[in-house]
């Protein structure tokens, strides 16, 4: 009997399909997902992703791959920002050092005892270019692999990262002091690290000319904290909390300055009892720590009482401590000059250009006439503006930012200051930017008066001034019929607010027989539910020239003065 053999065929099983496509959807779902939380952290504040990661590594959710996703996109969200690992790992040996401060970008040379952002970038560069290119490459490679997983920020601190950091401190140490006896090699350095941070330079500020450049005693100065690292920011680190601990203890000012001017002379102290390089008076690690209150903490009153107290008859015009203070202050009147001419150079304001100041303009001018100041009191305190060798080129940089201010800035000012009062209908474009001005250039003339600089230009504007805004005030106070009081109250409160940037008031010429006046006060009083502080300066100003001139004259008003006595009585009463 023949047996048939039986063949048996393995059928796919029907739950394959299924499981497929479920696991293709669930891929599309996670990648969908994670799309929209790229979406969703790409919105989220650089400075609150660290606390929104805390949040989400701390919190039990009960779907932990949604949770998953959302970390990985945090983490690369925060670590994608920041490409340049090694360079950041490298320059964390400088971090209590280094600014970044626009106005010192202007320094004629470089200001001793400081460290700009844009120049370490420019030496980093220069260093991977010249000393370590293989170290560099192979730093960014390890941390690029370490930081798939974990925050930039904690990878930077792990032992691995320390360990590469302190091989690519020797190595740039001691590439440092080979360079030295090497004039070629100095000059190619110093070539491209200038390049590169000039460039960085320009993307930060606005109006930058010449930058201070990166010279061999900057080099001096990072190759002291390279090889004094491991003592020198421990040291910073405790001075700078002592700083900010005096700063937020709420003391007077004058005490404030006594506690820390005594502080710096505990940390010079410091300072040179770590070893010879300190002790040098002649050399900048001697002063470092002055120089790091007045280079990073812009103390420039500490700065003073320290020098007048505790400089000693060295501090000439080659000791760092001049150097440095004469730094500030000639890169403040360079950023003055810039600045100015960079503003009013595009300008025609006499053929109806409007000023433009844009925010990062207004902040860099504000900061450079603030910083000219203090510092031009610092070498007021010190006695190098009376000087014979330090005062006469002191005195042409003065000089010359008066200049700016009554040869470019004034002529400007004074046709918008007569636009912007006289526009009866709605306020010029540049309103702002004039109201800003005005207050500027009556503090830089102030400052500048303080120095004996006084500015008769300055004066003869001041009247200028004072005088078309009486004649558009009483202008403004005639509210034709078909006039809205609003329209009259926003006119004059135009004009009110260009007289107080100069330190003016309306008040004087607010008279209590004019009719428009009246009639504007009366509407207010009566219809305007929610009146303004600045509004209700003006009605005040009108009623108490009502009450003066009551108690002086029988008025042929005075019935209707009395009416409006009494509303202003009942709404200050109500608003009360």
């Amino acid at each position: 009997m023949s047996s048939t053999p039986t063949v048996t065929t393995s059928l796919p099983s029907a739950g394959l399909p299924a499981a497929r496509d479920m696991a293709a959807r669930d891929m599309m779902d996670a990648t969908a997902f994670r799309r929209q939380m790229d979406e969703v952290v790409a919105r989220i504040p650089m400075h609150a992703i660290r606390s929104v990661l805390d949040a989400v590594e701390g919190a039990p959710s009960p779907n932990g791959e949604r949770a998953r996703h959302l970390r990985d996109a945090l983490v690369d969200h925060f670590n994608r920002l920041r490409p340049m690992k090694a360079r950041r790992l490298f320059t964390s040996l400088f971090e209590p050092f280094l600014v970044d401060d626009p106005i010192l970008y202007r320094s004629p040379e470089s200001v001793p005892a400081l460290i700009q952002r844009v120049d370490m970038g420019g030496i980093w560069t220069a260093l991977t270019r010249y000393a370590f290119p293989g170290l560099a490459a192979e730093v960014q490679s390890r941390l690029d692999a370490m930081a798939r997983e974990a925050m930039l920020d904690a990878v930077l601190a792990s032992p691995d990262a320390m360990v590469m950091r302190e091989l690519m401190r020797k190595e740039a140490l001691d590439f440092l002091y080979t360079m030295v006896g090497d004039r070629k090699l100095t000059d190619r350095f110093l070539a491209l690290a200038n390049e590169e941070a000039h460039h960085d330079a320009r993307l930060r500020t606005q109006y930058l000319g010449r930058k201070a450049p990166i010279d061999s005693d900057l080099l001096g100065f990072v190759r002291a904290l390279l090889e004094h690292n491991e003592v020198l920011v421990p040291l910073t680190e405790r001075m700078r909390r002592d700083i900010e601990d005096m700063q937020g203890a709420g003391d007077p000012r004058s005490a404030e300055v006594d506690c820390q001017s005594a502080l710096m002379v505990g940390f010079v102290r410091r300072v040179r009892d770590l070893g010879l390089p300190f002790r040098d008076q002649s050399q900048v690690l001697a002063w470092f720590a002055p120089l790091y209150g007045l280079n990073v903490k812009r103390r420039y009153d500490v700065f003073l009482r320290h020098v007048r107290e505790h400089g000693g008859p060295a501090v000439r015009e080659s000791h760092p401590l001049l150097r440095a203070l004469l730094c500030h202050f000639n890169a403040a009147c360079t950023t003055i000059r810039e600045v100015v001419d960079g503003m009013f150079g595009d300008m025609d304001i006499q053929d109806g250009g409007v000023l433009s100041a844009p925010a990062p303009t207004r902040a860099l001018l504000h900061e450079a006439v603030e910083r000219f100041d203090r510092a031009l009191t610092a070498l007021s305190g010190t006695g190098f503006l009376a000087s014979r060798s330090t005062g006469p080129a002191l005195r042409a940089e003065l000089a010359a930012v008066s200049r700016e201010l009554t040869g470019t800035v004034m002529p400007a000012l004074a046709a918008r200051l007569q636009a912007a009062m006289n526009a009866r209908h709605a306020p010029v474009p540049d309103h702002e930017d004039i109201v800003w001005l005005l207050e500027l250039v009556w503090r830089w003339g102030r400052y500048l008066g303080n120095a004996g600089y006084a500015n008769p230009e300055l004066k003869s504007l001041r009247l200028y001034a004072v005088e078309t805004g009486r004649l558009a005030f009483i202008q403004a106070m005639k509210a034709e019929p078909q006039e809205k009081p609003a329209h009259r109250m926003a006119h004059m409160l135009r004009i009110r607010r260009l007289m107080a940037a100069m330190g003016e008031t309306v008040d004087g010429w607010i008279s209590p027989v004019s009719q428009g006046l009246h009639r504007v006060v009366f509407r207010y009083l009566e219809d305007v539910e929610k009146i303004a502080d600045d509004e209700w300066a003006v009605i005040d100003a009108f009623v108490a020239s009502v009450r003066s001139e009551l108690s002086r004259s029988r008025n042929w008003q005075s019935a209707d003065f009395v009416d409006i006595l009494r509303l202003h009585e009942g709404r200050r009463r109500g608003e009360g």
